[in-house]
């Protein structure tokens, strides 16, 4: 969370529009942000597979979508209104159209801008999904290594053509995936751990062009270093390689759970506190303010975490399982009629 919080707050926003200049020293740190959106791909990969692997596609769906979508209209009606509300909410003031279209979390797939610029990673989470999914709907478990095996053949040929956005994107999933079958010893080792292999292997590869994005992005040949983002990556495979193997174990405490919880109400509504970034910006000393506002939406999306993510997803998901059980019973009824 800390790194999305810099690299929004002291990089991305703070670097296009110059909030507060002095924190732009933190881009010697926060430049290097984008790599946490590895972690938290692995992360998802592994847990949704963890979570779907014994699931049908009705549980899958409801569990799925009652988790996400509830919350995340919330913070798209938040977006839409704070523009017109406050002039340096730092977002784009859009139409009630552009609302509607991004109530689905997919609106580039109708030629829409995002409500919100950070939701983008969202989309990637939702087609992630779609393709578990599919899995589930095609009983392709028994399949499924084989289909990774195909993936990474496919980023292992892109990588050379230095494809970065789908390697990007497949190939911290694919890891997480297989770092939960590591754990649970889901097929021979062997073929776990070189299908890991290759995936560390493509992710390697892929560091270079990716560290010349980033270069452009800031229009400074040498602040990304390509050794950095190896040894980062390196340390993340291995870190999740120890986890997998029960030889780090990650102690279950009230803490960790708290802030998993607020993990995704902080990461739909963190951006909305730039106005307070902008108003205090000559007022607080600028590491001490950098430090408030995260203080404060910590603070907040815990309140939003209990007040109103988890009664809302509760609700969606009885909405949606009183609706699939519907269509289920018609769906038979019309089959017996047909008999």
């Amino acid at each position: 969370m800390f790194m999305v919080f810099l690299a929004h707050y002291t990089d991305t926003f703070n670097y296009i529009y110059k909030i507060v200049p002095a924190n732009l020293k933190w881009l010697k740190v926060s430049c290097y942000a984008p790599l946490a959106l590895i972690v938290f791909f692995i992360v998802s990969g592994y847990v949704v597979t963890m979570t779907s692997l014994k699931r049908d596609i009705k549980e899958f769906t409801i569990t799925r979508l009652s988790r996400i979508y509830p919350l995340f209209w919330v913070s798209c009606i938040v977006a839409f209104i704070l523009p017109r509300l406050i002039s340096h909410s730092y977002l784009a003031y859009t139409s009630s159209k552009i609302l509607l279209v991004n109530l689905t979390m997919i609106p580039s797939v109708f030629g829409y801008q995002m409500i919100n610029p950070v939701f983008h990673t969202l989309a990637i989470e939702l087609f992630f999904y779609i393709f578990i999914g599919l899995i589930i709907i095609f009983k392709l478990w028994n399949r499924i290594i084989p289909i990774i095996a195909i993936l990474l053949l496919y980023c292992l040929f892109t990588a050379y053509q230095q494809v970065i956005s789908l390697n990007f994107v497949v190939l911290p999933f694919t890891a997480g995936m297989l770092f939960f079958f590591i754990s649970v010893n889901y097929t021979e080792k062997w073929k776990l751990y070189t299908l890991l292999a290759l995936n560390f292997f493509c992710q390697i590869a892929i560091t270079k062009p990716l560290q010349k994005q980033l270069c452009q992005f800031y229009k400074e040949p040498e602040i990304v270093s390509t050794w950095m983002i190896v040894t980062l990556i390196f340390l993340c495979y291995g870190v999740f390689t120890l986890v997998a193997n029960r030889k780090l174990h990650i102690e279950s405490r009230p803490l960790y759970k708290t802030l998993g919880e607020v993990a995704y109400p902080f990461y739909l509504f963190h951006i909305y506190f730039l106005c307070f970034y902008w108003y205090f910006r000559d007022k607080i000393q600028p590491d001490l303010l950098l430090f408030l506002v995260f203080m404060a939406i910590i603070s907040v999306s815990w309140l939003i975490n209990i007040i109103l993510e988890k009664p809302i997803s509760k609700i969606a998901h009885q909405v949606l399982t009183v609706t699939f059980n519907y269509i289920i019973k018609k769906k038979e009824v019309y089959e017996n009629r047909k008999l």
